[in-house]
């Protein structure tokens, strides 16, 4: 049952408490459209449509408007499209609305039928409004392939429109036919980042007119070799085809991940006939950069005119393993018999036999790998890892410790031995035996120095050893050794903790500068989106960024980026500005440690009972501020919500119409994913254990919870009880991913503590 204040938080964020008549409501509901709170004015109109009485023209209208401001198309549809009053009332902004509406949702006949409608002349309306509403008109006829049309009324809104003629005359010219008409377009665009589009904007007219040999030679001048050999595709006879499709294979070995991505899109698109070599070169590359079932797709279409190499096979087994394709990927490694790669594939058969739910065979098949493959360091030792892992579920921790200190022992350059050795030493200490944890830890240091973080976490356990083992001292010096690592290294700040102190130096105030300069660019790729020109906008936006150099300009168009509202571009910029020598001043922590949305954040946070620091602690690890993030699970916004969990939380709320879109805004995301990582919170007592439930899901948390390094098992009715060693937990979390996040948000958290004082 969600509490009261949550439905406050979803519903009425910032809706009076007293009662409200009519018109007061739309009043409010108008100032917060006006003012660029949509969300705010849907809330508002809320009981104002639900009563017949009070669900009059103004209403319904001023409804739309609110739900086009956070892209509720689909809630657009619902108030108007049935309106008797679409063409005699409010200058036909209905049917703007739903023309819009119509083109996001890729309704193209209803998208002209409706922009048709708006875009009627009437001398009453602004120029502004005017050519917002031709420029929906031309992108309908495009959709439409009524590229004459569409080039014409894409020139009348270039005139209508001064500040966006050059990007409008790029479109008009990019549905022009004729060449010597197009070059006398480009004559007129002036906009740097305009100018630098109309290679691109020639290539695209001259493959759309069938010039494809033309649009391939433009696509190569900007280096698009993806489009450009897609040009030529179109026009080459069948013989010509084979030759063209061992050139795109050719090229992916050491293509960029962007463009190995399309190609790979293209491959999809087009089904080259590709020989056996070709497929392999292709598979290779798809499983090097996760495209996992294109992977798959390449190395079974090749398989079958030649059996694969070991090195082909071993790619395919984990394609399939990241597919959770078991009982294939067992079948997969266990092909491979022999050759430098039997020992890794018969782990990878061990651990798909685990996922797959067989314990017994996974654990047989562990114990296989070390005793056939002694030799093999990276398959061994593994092998080793994951059964002390095993064991420790199983809460028999003595075998754990005793497959760690082996691997550590007979596998001294292994990349798993670092962590093995800290685990040992771990165990030893939750049994109290801070010696020998002390002596594990020095032991391991004197073989080889440790470095990076590994490093970091063997030194701070053996500081904790000594303060356990009472040489305070030592584990002082241990702890302040820590503090030059700064804010940003996990270690350092459990260091400063036990050292009562912070690992902070003072802060270099931040000169002047001025983010002014940009005004004027911003402001364009402003009003280019409101008038549905993103493509265009972001790459306004994307050349400030790009073109920036030197550290004071770097460090200045972050500061620019930020004020405008994009705190995850301002973030990307300010550590470039670090990396080329710009000192790390006040300005900048806060570029990278941002609090934007802090009211709405801070409100939510107080409701919930969440700290707003661990709340902004989150979403900079989750989203980077960027409130339009999406993942490749569709997860959603500053929280990342899956839309499945927002509709459930919102009909829980009380609302039927939940639309995605809520997601990503700022006020919804905030208030929908705070509730939800607080009931995460919620179920244990400690940070560290939410955040990595958060972030791998409950049930591998109960299972570390239950199998603590002291190896005595907790029930699952006790799995919640307060941990004796918080940190310890964090250590224990076999998942590096997950135990890479906590350090992470728990670092931020540490960060925006300092930067940000209660």
């Amino acid at each position: 049952m969600l509490s009261r204040m949550f439905r406050r938080a979803l519903f009425a964020l910032m809706v009076c408490a007293a009662p409200l008549g009519a018109q007061d409501r739309l009043a409010q509901a108008d100032s917060a459209v006006a003012t660029g709170q949509p969300w705010r004015a849907s809330q508002l109109l809320a009981p104002i449509l639900a009563t017949p009485a009070t669900r009059t023209p103004d209403a319904i209208m001023l409804a739309a408007r609110a739900a086009a401001g956070w892209e509720g198309w689909s809630t657009v549809r619902q108030l108007l499209e049935s309106q008797p009053w679409l063409d005699t009332r409010y200058d036909r902004l209905g049917r703007r609305l739903l023309a819009e509406g119509a083109l996001a949702d890729g309704r193209n006949l209803d998208a002209f039928r409706h922009a048709a409608a708006a875009a009627t002349p009437d001398s009453l309306r602004s120029a502004a409004e005017q050519g917002r509403r031709l420029i929906i008109l031309a992108r309908s006829y495009a959709r439409l392939s009524q590229y004459d049309s569409a080039a014409t009324v894409y020139r009348r809104a270039a005139g209508l429109l001064p500040a966006l003629a050059d990007w409008l005359t790029l479109r008009a010219a990019a549905a022009t036919d004729d060449s010597t008409a197009r070059r006398v377009l480009y004559r007129s665009v002036a906009v740097p980042a305009a100018v630098a589009r109309i290679a691109w904007t020639e290539a695209a007219a001259r493959e759309r007119t069938g010039d494809f040999a033309g649009a391939a030679v433009r696509y190569d001048s900007v280096g698009a070799w993806v489009p450009a050999l897609h040009a030529r595709w179109q026009s080459a006879p069948d013989s010509m085809r084979a030759q063209m499709a061992a050139t795109l294979a050719a090229r992916l070995p050491t293509a960029s991940i962007a463009d190995t991505r399309d190609a790979l899109d293209l491959i999809g698109q087009l089904h080259p006939a590709f020989t056996a070599t070709d497929r392999l070169l292709v598979a290779r590359r798809a499983a090097a950069i996760g495209r996992n079932q294109d992977a798959v797709d390449q190395f079974a279409a090749a398989a079958v005119a030649a059996p694969l190499a070991d090195r082909d096979r071993f790619a395919n087994a984990t394609a399939l393993a990241a597919l959770s394709h078991w009982p294939d990927a067992i079948a997969a490694f266990a092909a491979i018999r022999t050759g430098p790669l039997a020992g890794q594939a018969a782990y990878g058969r061990a651990r798909a036999l685990l996922r797959g739910g067989n314990d017994a065979a996974a654990s047989t098949a562990l114990h296989s790998v070390i005793t056939r493959f002694p030799h093999d360091t990276t398959a061994a030792s593994i092998a080793l890892l994951l059964l002390g892992d095993l064991a420790l579920d199983n809460g028999n921790v003595d075998s754990t410790r005793a497959d760690y200190l082996a691997l550590a022992t007979r596998y001294p350059t292994s990349s798993q031995r670092d962590h093995a050795l800290l685990i040992a030493a771990l165990i030893a200490l939750a049994h109290d035996k801070a010696a020998v944890a002390a002596s594990d830890i020095r032991k391991a240091l004197a073989v080889r120095p440790v470095t990076g973080l590994d490093g970091d976490a063997l030194h701070y356990w053996l500081a904790r050893a000594d303060l356990a083992n009472a040489d305070t001292a030592a584990a002082r010096r241990g702890f302040q050794s820590l503090l030059a690592r700064g804010p940003t290294n996990y270690y350092a700040i459990r260091a400063a903790a036990r050292l009562d102190t912070v690992p902070w130096r003072a802060i270099p105030e931040a000169p002047l500068r001025n983010p002014d300069s940009l005004d004027g660019v911003f402001t364009r790729a402003a009003l280019l989106s409101t008038f549905g020109l993103d493509a265009e906008a972001k790459l306004e936006r994307d050349r400030i960024a790009n073109t920036a150099t030197g550290a004071d300009e770097l460090a200045g168009t972050a500061l620019a980026f930020a004020i405008r509202g994009y705190p995850a571009q301002a973030g990307a910029l300010a550590n470039r500005a670090i990396a080329v020598g710009e000192t790390k001043d006040v300005l900048l922590w806060h570029l990278l440690y941002p609090l934007p949305y802090a009211d709405a954040l801070r409100a939510d946070a107080s409701r919930e009972g969440v700290d707003p620091y661990l709340a902004a602690s989150v979403i900079k690890q989750e989203s980077g501020f960027d409130p339009h993030a999406t993942s490749r699970t569709n997860a959603r916004g500053l929280m990342q919500v899956e839309p499945a969990t927002g509709r459930e939380l919102a009909s829980l709320a009380g609302t039927a119409d939940f639309d995605p879109a809520m997601l990503w805004i700022p006020d919804v995301n905030l208030a929908l994913g705070m509730h939800h990582f607080a009931g995460v919170l919620s179920r244990y007592p400690e940070a560290e254990r939410a955040l990595a439930a958060y972030n791998a899901g409950g049930t591998p948390v109960a299972q570390w919870s239950e199998s603590p390094l002291d190896g005595n098992p907790r029930t699952a009715e006790h799995a919640r009880d307060p941990l004796d060693d918080p940190e310890m937990f964090v250590e224990r979390i076999p998942f590096v991913e997950t135990r890479g996040y906590v350090r992470t948000v728990l670092t931020n958290l540490a960060v925006y503590r300092m930067l940000y004082p209660q």
